[in-house]
């Protein structure tokens, strides 16, 4: 097998990887850990995006294993996860997320939670009910003041699902160019795997959920150091990056806003070397 095709990245990934099941609904949640034989090591929790799973971070594990104990969730109603149970709200799909941190994470290790679009909507909520042990919280793309009802983040087309994968590929791809990425040459044959395979699997519904005001209100009184990440040409903000950022620095001064230019939503796989930078020195300059 080509060691560079997405098969063999992902394998390679999940060889290295252990596995946690913690409850939800009338399932389990999944969780991924990397490094579990080091429990010396700091722990770096990671949350995806709707629609997505824990590879989501495919282009960042392999630099942040390097320095941390990485657990990685699939999100309930997505990937491996089981559903949450109905109805659901942003306040109960975060109870089962500290829930399963508490049996992920047991005897009060501290961590650092790194969450992506709408896995940050839930973070603030998941900081506050872990306030005790949360180092830090890092928001990659998360449209803060709610995902917007307008523009290109709304233009994507419907696939239905007894499409074949060939006929489905172009309408995946179209999606991905533009809600996620800037540069077009950017859904390249992994992402289009990831995406496609995420997909298949999806049964939560977050759109609704996302153009809430719950995250901006859960910032307030934040129980630990708030850092951002955000791609300058990312679609899905309302009203658009600086306002993000404007309100982001009035309810929590001191936040470390970090933009990277030329990127869009996923920046986190769009621009991975400075992103898996950028991260890195911001929380191993929260433990100095």
């Amino acid at each position: 097998m080509d060691k560079t095709s997405p098969e063999a990245i992902l394998e390679s990934l999940l060889a290295r990887c252990s596995e946690i099941q913690t409850p939800c609904g009338h399932g389990q949640m999944m969780w991924r850990v990397w490094n579990a034989d080091r429990p010396a090591l700091p722990v770096l929790v990671l949350l995806h995006g709707g629609s997505g799973a824990w590879n989501h971070w495919v282009r960042n594990i392999p630099s942040l294993e390097q320095h941390f104990r990485v657990i990685a969730a699939d999100l309930p109603g997505c990937g491996e996860s089981s559903d949450p149970p109905r109805p659901y709200n942003a306040k109960i799909l975060a109870w089962i997320l500290s829930n399963g941190l508490d049996l992920a994470l047991p005897n009060d290790q501290p961590f650092h939670l790194v969450s992506f679009s709408f896995g940050g909507i839930l973070s603030g909520l998941v900081a506050h009910a872990q306030a005790w042990r949360i180092r830090s919280l890092t928001l990659v793309g998360s449209p803060v003041l709610g995902l917007t009802g307008t523009g290109p983040a709304n233009d994507l087309l419907d696939v239905p699902r007894d499409l074949s994968p060939a006929e489905a590929a172009p309408l995946y791809k179209r999606n991905l160019q533009n809600l996620m990425v800037h540069d077009p040459s950017a859904v390249d044959e992994l992402a289009m795997t990831l995406h496609m395979t995420n997909m298949a699997k999806a049964r939560l519904r977050s759109r609704s959920i996302a153009r809430t005001m719950v995250l901006a209100d859960s910032l307030r009184d934040l129980p630990c150091q708030l850092n951002c990440i955000y791609g300058d040409r990312d679609v899905t903000l309302d009203p658009d990056l600086g306002g993000v950022r404007d309100h982001v620095e009035s309810v929590h001064p001191g936040v470390n806003f970090r933009i990277i230019p030329g990127a869009g939503h996923w920046v986190q796989f769009e621009a991975p070397q400075l992103f898996n930078s950028i991260l890195l020195d911001l929380i191993t300059e929260r433990d100095a």
